[in-house]
């Protein structure tokens, strides 16, 4: 047997040695591919799982899709329609009892008057008017006074998620993440105004009629601002991003899904590719003041002295009128 001091003991610890480190390259290796092997395979299922859950649903198939008007008004809620599973060729979502849910429980939308209200809502200041204001200050601030508050966003956000969300848009705006800093929200509003409008349809909160003409009133602003689906599509992406304001593996999980969302749209069995962005359509005939008018308390003055303007100056104005006239 060879002693530690001889040559013999040396090379053959040596080759234990150099046999250790091979055995553990090898198994490292090994464990290498097995991970990248699972996260391929995790990966695989999650796009399979994602392809399906944006997978567009038809009643009567997409052939006879673009006849009538209002299929291009409603297909503006086609994000929130794809991730619903509902037909996109039909005005109401699939599952009235998870609609009302939803609006009750999301949007404080129990009744008629609570749903006009939330429509009216979005549709005269929504996001667009708290980001637009909050990227603005934003953007003004020095430098000093950006790591200064940003350190006071950062304490509070130790202990409050909306400190915390806050600390993350901040951050988003100050490095123009996304160019974010360009977009409008508009999209963001008139989207989920559009959904609001088919889940009012759908749980009998507005009658079909209605819901189709609400809809159409939406659509010369959303073409005046976007030339396109993809455009439109892109914009509601990104307001939807700095809406969730949220960062790590939340961020990256809700980019996944909304990457799939936005290739489903932009997809030959989308909504979106059988309707031509400009095709000629009717005016609304405005029925969204009438139901304001007749059915909720929201006050109005005259014309002359109204401080508003965009919709709320057009909407003030209508259900003026129409008062005025009972």
């Amino acid at each position: 047997m060879p002693t530690s001091s001889s040559p013999l003991f040396y090379v053959l610890f040596a080759i234990a040695v150099a046999g250790a480190i091979v055995i553990t390259f090898v198994r490292a290796r090994n464990a290498g591919r097995k991970i990248r092997a699972d996260r391929e395979r995790a990966q695989a299922a999650t796009n399979q799982s994602l392809t399906e859950h944006h997978t567009p649903h038809w009643s009567q198939g997409a052939a006879s899709f673009s006849e009538r008007p209002e299929h291009w008004a409603m297909s503006i809620a086609a994000p929130y329609a794809l991730c619903r599973g509902s037909n996109n060729d039909e005005l109401r979502f699939r599952d009235a009892d998870n609609e009302r849910a939803v609006l009750a429980e999301a949007w404080g939308v129990t009744d008629r008057a609570s749903m006009l209200i939330a429509l009216y809502d979005l549709l005269t200041s929504g996001h667009r008017a708290d980001f637009g204001e909050e990227i603005a200050m934003v953007t003004a601030l020095t430098d000093t006074e950006a790591k200064e508050y940003e350190a006071d966003l950062a304490e509070n956000a130790k202990h409050s998620n909306e400190g915390a969300e806050t600390l993350w848009r901040t951050r988003r705006v100050r490095a123009n993440d996304r160019e974010i800093t360009t977009v409008d929200f508009l999209a963001w509003d008139l989207v989920r105004f559009a959904m609001l409008v088919r889940a009012g349809a759908t749980t009998g909160y507005l009658s079909d009629a209605e819901a189709a003409d609400f809809l159409l009133m939406i659509v010369p602003e959303i073409r005046e601002h976007y030339g396109s689906w993809d455009a439109l599509g892109r914009s509601f992406h990104v307001g939807r991003w700095f809406w969730n304001s949220q960062g790590g593996i939340n961020e990256a999980e809700t980019d996944e899904h909304d990457a799939s969302r936005q290739e489903a749209l932009l997809s030959s069995q989308s909504p979106w590719s059988f309707l031509e962005w400009d095709a000629e359509l009717p005016a609304s005939r405005m029925l969204f003041a009438s139901a304001l008018a007749a059915d909720t308390n929201l006050a109005a003055q005259n014309p002359d002295v109204f401080p508003g303007s965009g919709w709320a100056k057009r909407l003030n104005d209508e259900i003026w009128r129409l008062r005025q006239a009972d």
